[in-house]
């Protein structure tokens, strides 16, 4: 009897409430991405406009600059001395159509007197031919200088330029934040960026979507961003544009995947600047209207 009453427990149908529920996991985002926080139109690079020796650092590392400011100078002497040699050439110039202006108004009425005397019948007719010749011979002088003056005045305004082109400016305002040079470097075009700024715009966020993934994604779609290594809290960013075209990934760290793979870029914009330019985040977009 005892056997029989221990079979029988042992064959009982387990309640509903001891069975195992089955658990179930819906994700609540559209796409997952991999994403780079970037600066808005990029950080920006300086480099060398003209071969020359550093002359000049007015700005250092961790400066606020503002767009126009001198940031690398480079040595000017003999850019200088064409200035000042170009400067002599145009006042040269200058001075030598003056004094052939100063000439006209003599031969003007010298021409007018000799037509005078000729038509009365005081002089020959050749010495007016001659005094006009003259006064038609001067202006052609005359017209010569002037072009004179104006090829020296653009060779003064080219000298100009060329001591402005050895002064590197910020082109926008922001903040140094990379300098690849010292005074007294010689440095050139071919040298590379000497100067990398920060420019003071909004940060945002590079991400690549899969192919699989665009359809799903638009324009005003609100996405959560957080660090790969510290995901912390996420922040909101809102998608702002999506690229026209597909292209091998540049996140991926594997050589073969990011070959294989074919994505588009998609650019957010984040609402703070918490996170730092280069840094590797997780981009996950919410359905429209979240």
């Amino acid at each position: 009897m005892t056997i029989l009453l221990l079979l029988g427990a042992c064959s009982k149908t387990p309640t509903p409430s001891s069975a195992a529920p089955a658990a179930t996991s819906v994700s609540t985002y559209v796409a997952i991405a991999r994403g780079r926080v970037d600066v808005q139109g990029g950080l920006v690079h300086v480099a060398a406009a003209r071969d020359g020796i550093v002359a000049e650092l007015p700005k250092a590392i961790d400066d606020d600059v503002k767009a126009g400011d001198a940031l690398v100078v480079l040595d000017t002497k003999q850019a200088k001395i064409a200035l000042d040699a170009a400067r002599a050439e145009h006042n040269a110039a200058t001075a030598q159509a003056m004094m052939l202006r100063a000439k006209q108004p003599g031969l003007k009425l010298r021409a007018a007197r000799v037509a005078e005397a000729a038509s009365a019948g005081a002089t020959t007719g050749q010495s007016a031919d001659d005094a006009r010749q003259a006064l038609a011979e001067l202006d052609a002088e005359i017209a010569v200088a002037d072009a004179n003056v104006e090829t020296a005045k653009q060779k003064v305004r080219q000298a100009e330029y060329e001591i402005d082109a050895r002064t590197l400016r910020a082109p926008v305002a922001g903040r140094v934040i990379a300098c690849a040079t010292h005074i007294g470097d010689v440095v050139s075009p071919s040298s590379g960026e000497l100067i990398e700024l920060l420019p003071d715009a909004p940060r945002v966020v590079r991400a690549e979507l899969n192919e699989g993934f665009v359809n799903k994604v638009g324009v005003g779609m609100s996405a959560e961003i957080s660090s790969e290594t510290d995901p912390g809290k996420p922040q909101t960013a809102r998608v702002i544009r999506i690229g026209e075209v597909f292209g091998p990934s540049k996140l991926n760290e594997s050589a073969q995947e990011a070959t294989d793979a074919r994505d588009v870029e998609c650019l957010l914009e984040l609402p703070n600047n918490d996170l730092k330019i280069g840094q590797r985040v997780q981009v996950r977009f919410l359905p429209a209207g979240k």
